[in-house]
């Protein structure tokens, strides 16, 4: 049998990667979680009220540069249509976790849409940020990767 070798060495570089990252994770509570809540929970909740709405001036209203550049008018669009097609709108999260990682802060949310329910939300910020730039976004479900 005859196997590619770069994309298994590839795929074990990002497994490395991925699996020393998740180590470095720490979870925040009490007077640190809260002060991460403050900025993070407006962005969250705004950023799902403009994705029900179809609205990507909202929704990347607190985009870092970079994720402008990634998740321009287009690409929201198309990842709009492919959630909302699979999952349904968004309708409520649970509570949320706060977690830091090197320079960056987490909070990940459980949510519920319509037709799925604990779909993974991970809103990603940069901790030296005064601003409180969204930096990354991700949605994770059984019914988003299928």
């Amino acid at each position: 049998m005859n196997v590619p070798l770069l994309p298994l060495l590839v795929a074990l570089i990002l497994a490395v990667s991925v699996s020393g990252c998740i180590g470095q994770e720490t979870v925040l509570s009490g007077e640190e979680a809260a002060e991460v809540l403050a900025y993070a929970e407006p962005v969250t909740e705004n950023l799902l009220d403009a994705l029900n709405e179809g609205n990507y001036t909202a929704y990347s209203r607190d985009f870092s540069t970079e994720m402008k550049e990634a998740i321009d008018e287009a690409a929201f669009e198309q990842n709009r249509e492919f959630i909302i097609s699979r999952i349904g709108l968004y309708e409520a999260r649970g509570n949320p976790v706060v977690t830091e990682a090197g320079d960056y802060v987490a909070v990940t949310y459980q949510a519920k849409f319509e037709r799925e329910d604990g779909v993974v939300l991970r809103f990603v910020f940069k901790e030296d940020d005064p601003t409180h730039r969204l930096h990354g976004l991700w949605f994770n479900s059984p019914m988003l990767r299928g």
